[in-house]
């Protein structure tokens, strides 16, 4: 985690037009290329270094409570949290992130002064001075500079999602939910034959073949994307998918849909409480919504001018999802070293 950090505001700095606040090529390159990202980064691996603990039982407490959700769909909460993450959440909070750690710094340093932690005499105090006032300049300094930039991007990123990329984003989601709803069945097949055996024999001898069955919607999750997508440019060529998305909205979909209210008809007859089929409520929404709306917005021409808005909010709440477990889990880890 540490490296990716840098890492990844290494590579958002190089989305961005150049910053030039000096006017000079070698000074505009190391103030956009290096200390913009090393700025951007500091904030996020202090709060990694001195929230370690927290942070590993956080994760020990997300193994713990989502072990009843399938490994399936923790992919897919997964996956909505990580783009929402990076492309719109990332860069709006963390120039404004920095310049609050350059002032929870410095008040340290001054605070370190007042005592008398940073030794004595004029000397000390005035490096102690410089260094603070510069740890809360730095920072509003590549602010400034930043935010111009990042907008002329974030205007790119929201013409583009209401065109070609948000197709291709939305494309991907949608290529998932069907790809895990075929699934979903084959796990449920498994799941009775196991309490069968517990009916008859008193313990279970019918072991689901899980790892088959997620290579099998990985395969399943990689044809729909080919079918769905459209030709996809890159700077290395385009990739050549075969931009056949009705072919989802007219069958696939309607499928999909299908299956997932037989699994709900079915767990609630026969009041079934695992949840290794079609997981909890949360998911039977975020699969529900994203097949129902795709079916209204073809069939209704007026709504389609709210599809990208209301879409927009599906993937919103499947991340939304996905961030409330992480913040809940951890609000209650402890700041020890435990596991």
């Amino acid at each position: 985690m540490a490296l990716i950090i840098p890492v990844y505001f290494l590579l958002l700095v190089f989305l961005l037009p150049q910053m030039t606040p000096f006017s000079d090529p070698l000074y505009d390159w190391i103030f956009h290329y290096a200390v913009a990202p090393a700025v951007f980064s500091v904030p996020w691996l202090a709060f990694l270094y001195y929230q370690r603990y927290r942070l590993a039982n956080t994760i020990q407490l997300m193994q713990e409570s989502t072990t009843a959700v399938p490994l399936r769909w923790r992919l897919f909460y997964g996956t909505n949290a990580a783009f929402v993450l990076m492309f719109f959440i990332l860069p709006m909070v963390t120039a404004p992130l920095a310049i609050l750690g350059g002032l929870a710094v410095a008040g340290h340093v001054f605070y370190g002064i007042g005592v008398g932690r940073l030794g004595g005499g004029k000397p000390a105090a005035a490096l102690a001075i410089v260094v603070a006032i510069a740890l809360c300049i730095i920072p509003a300094f590549v602010l400034l500079n930043f935010i111009p930039m990042y907008l002329q991007v974030w205007e790119s990123i929201l013409l583009n999602w209401r065109t070609f990329w948000f197709n291709v984003i939305y494309g991907v989601a949608q290529s998932l939910v069907n790809a895990l709803s075929f699934g979903a069945p084959v796990y449920f097949i498994y799941y009775a034959a196991g309490e069968y055996d517990k009916g008859v024999y008193g313990e279970s001898y019918t072991k689901p073949p899980t790892k088959w069955i997620r290579v099998g919607e990985l395969l399943l999750f990689f044809v729909f994307v080919a079918l769905w997508l459209p030709p996809v440019p890159t700077p290395f060529g385009t990739i050549p998918f075969f931009d056949m998305s009705w072919l989802f909205t007219s069958y696939i979909n309607n499928i999909s849909l299908i299956i997932v209210v037989i699994m709900i008809l079915v767990r609630k007859g026969l009041k079934v409480e695992d949840t290794s089929t079609m997981g909890g409520a949360s998911n039977i929404i975020i699969v529900g919504m994203f097949l129902v709306v795709e079916g209204l917005f073809k069939g209704i021409s007026f709504l389609q001018e709210y599809e990208v808005p209301v879409k927009t909010l599906i993937i919103w709440l499947a991340f939304l999802i996905f961030a409330i477990v992480i913040i809940a889990n951890f609000l209650r880890a402890s700041p020890r070293e435990l596991y």
